[in-house]
């Protein structure tokens, strides 16, 4: 049984020693850039999962929109996706800076949601609102 493990494991290892990674693509994506497309990608994703319709009545095609914004083509992105799939410590190095990207937004939008609300003015309990004197010399139906 040891040696069935031990030529299988030599098999699965031989295996593996083959593959080749993608080559650098041209044109080239650094780190920044690459984070850059992937953050808009994320939001993007995030807000047509949540407003479909707004994408669809204003004739937004979400691949496209990014590809213009950033200035590249959907090949050179997926020639870059793969490349940084390959590389796992670089994939994550990219999703690192996406992370900070995005929590940085997150928390711009909760402070904007949070600076609104303090506007607002605060709604007194019904027994504290004072009627109003036109309501006050509003007839009546006490029969």
């Amino acid at each position: 049984m040891k040696r069935i493990l031990a030529i299988l494991s030599i098999i699965i290892l031989s295996s593996c020693s083959g593959i080749k990674k993608t080559p650098e693509p041209d044109p080239f994506f650094d780190t920044e850039k690459m984070a850059a497309i992937m953050t808009d990608v994320y939001l993007v994703e995030g807000s047509m999962t949540a407003n479909r319709k707004s994408f669809v009545d204003l004739g937004v095609v979400p691949d496209e929109y990014i590809y213009e914004k950033h200035g590249i083509d959907s090949i050179s992105f997926k020639q870059n996706f793969h490349y940084y799939a390959d590389r796992v410590e670089n994939f994550l190095e990219v999703f690192d800076i996406v992370d900070a990207k995005l929590t940085i937004i997150k928390d711009s939008i909760n402070a904007r949601q949070f600076n609104s609300k303090e506007k607002v003015p605060q709604l007194k309990s019904l027994k504290d609102i004072e009627m109003s004197d036109s309501l006050k010399s509003y007839p009546t139906d006490n029969k």
